[in-house]
């Protein structure tokens, strides 16, 4: 997961809103067509990776990877339909986190604090999402990584990080997150094999049958991080890994590299 908390301090940032703002008539919110101002500055920070997932992201059209912007909080007409053209509330992801794991989902701690007519995103203050805004908070501080040895073969899980309590608003935020994206707990799953999936060429939303867990992608990235994790606390085999330098500034790509390379590495090596 990907830190973007450079977002709205970044010096193009405003430039960006004001140009977005001027394309369409923000009193009837048809700002549909214009989104995409606020994808390529997202995508510099992101290193042109879902900053949920991390998997590289595409321009090509009707992909799984494919680059969109997600409504943080949904502009369903049941939702927050006054928020549709609210820059604050754009976050990049891939067409898969965002089309087929979140589609409108966006739950609180108390359903009754939800403000639908808000107009701007400083009106839902009070509000407590249940899930993680990688623009406002640092992955660090939720999550930690899991390298796992199982049945599925090697993956690389998020799981809450340790030192946050289970009665904890953090706490419900974390599991939100990782069983929402399906993300881990691959080791222990019982989740549906159906999900509702908006077809992205018809914008319809319909029932498909998926995995419980996102193997593919948290293999791949099990096989890209595990020999620098096993490196990791033994000096000589991390300066022999860092001498490929090509390598090294390919990790540092990822959200990833954080976790494992803090001073107090926040990864684990597991077997099951």
């Amino acid at each position: 997961m990907i830190n973007m908390q450079e977002y709205f301090m970044h010096k193009d940032y405003s430039h960006i809103v004001e140009k977005f703002e001027k394309s369409f008539d923000t009193s009837k919110l048809n700002c549909d067509d214009y989104w995409f101002h606020f994808t390529k500055l997202q995508k510099s920070i992101s290193n042109n990776k879902c900053p949920i997932c991390e998997v590289e992201l595409t321009e090509l059209p009707n992909r799984t990877n494919t680059a969109t912007l997600d409504h943080f909080r949904p502009k369903a007409d049941d939702m927050y339909p006054l928020l549709k053209c609210e820059p604050e509330n754009y976050i990049l992801m891939c067409s898969l986190c965002n089309s087929t794991y979140k589609q409108d989902d966006f739950p609180l701690l108390d359903e009754s604090k939800r403000i639908k007519n808000a107009k701007v995103i400083s009106e839902t203050e009070e509000e407590k999402p249940l899930l993680f805004n990688p623009t406002e908070q640092n992955p660090l501080d939720f999550f930690e990584l899991a390298f796992r040895q199982t049945e599925l073969g090697g993956i690389l899980e998020l799981k809450r990080k340790a030192n946050i309590s289970k009665h904890s608003y953090e706490y419900k935020i974390c599991e939100s997150m990782i069983n929402m994206f399906n993300l881990g707990y691959c080791h222990n799953d019982n989740r549906s094999l159906e999900r509702k999936e908006r077809d992205l060429e018809t914008d319809r939303i319909k029932t498909v049958n998926v995995k419980e867990c996102r193997i593919g992608i948290l293999t791949k990235h099990y096989t890209t991080f595990i020999e620098l994790a096993n490196a990791r606390n033994d000096k000589e085999k991390l300066a022999i890994f860092f001498k490929d330098k090509t390598r090294v500034a390919e990790l540092k790509q990822y959200g990833f590299f954080q976790f494992i390379m803090k001073q107090n590495p926040q990864f684990s090596i597991e077997i099951f």
